[in-house]
């Protein structure tokens, strides 16, 4: 099934719109939505339910209503949750959160990235790193730090669309690749 990107972008607007702007608050609403996402994607009876047709609204609804009120959604986000499902666009779910964690961050201008390191890198390294990919794109980087030996030295950096592949293992790749054309 297709997922309407107009649609979706909307929906997070209309979520992001009817939110207090704390960073608590649109966390707490962020991991709402991956507890949604988890629930479609692995829970059978939850998906037949908002994707069958046959289902009534009401038993929608009451089931959509169960789900939010046991994660303590507030009122306001729990109307625009269950008006997907009214729309009959419950597959966006799978994607929804997404979609959201890059509108609050278009929103706070922030860009979540990754480095990605063959070594444990010290806090001196990774402030010079934020620094410098904050400078290139011009935005505030928030990054997650993951160590893998299988890159044998070096590091990748992701921030939104930017990548930097500085490690030995892609080098390796690249020479072979290089090599192997001769």
């Amino acid at each position: 099934m297709k997922i309407d990107k107009k649609y979706f972008r909307k929906v997070v607007n209309e979520i992001i719109a009817k939110t207090d702007k704390s960073e608590e608050n649109l966390l707490k609403i962020s991991s709402i939505l991956d507890i949604l996402n988890k629930l479609f994607k692995e829970n059978q009876t939850f998906r037949n339910i908002v994707l069958n047709p046959k289902a009534s609204m009401e038993d929608k609804e009451k089931l959509m209503e169960k789900v939010l009120s046991a994660l303590g959604v507030d009122a306001e986000i729990s109307k625009l949750l269950i008006k997907i499902v009214k729309d009959k666009k419950a597959n966006i779910f799978k994607e929804l959160n997404k979609v959201f964690k890059f509108e609050v961050e278009k929103f706070f201008g922030t860009v979540q990235g990754e480095i990605i390191s063959a070594y444990k890198i010290d806090e001196a390294l990774l402030n010079e790193i934020k620094s410098v990919i904050e400078s290139k794109i011009g935005k505030k980087v928030e990054f997650t730090v993951k160590e893998d030996n299988s890159l044998i030295g070096g590091a990748v950096i992701k921030a939104g669309t930017y990548i930097i592949d500085t490690s030995v293992k892609s080098y390796l790749k690249r020479l072979e690749s290089t090599l192997s054309r001769f």
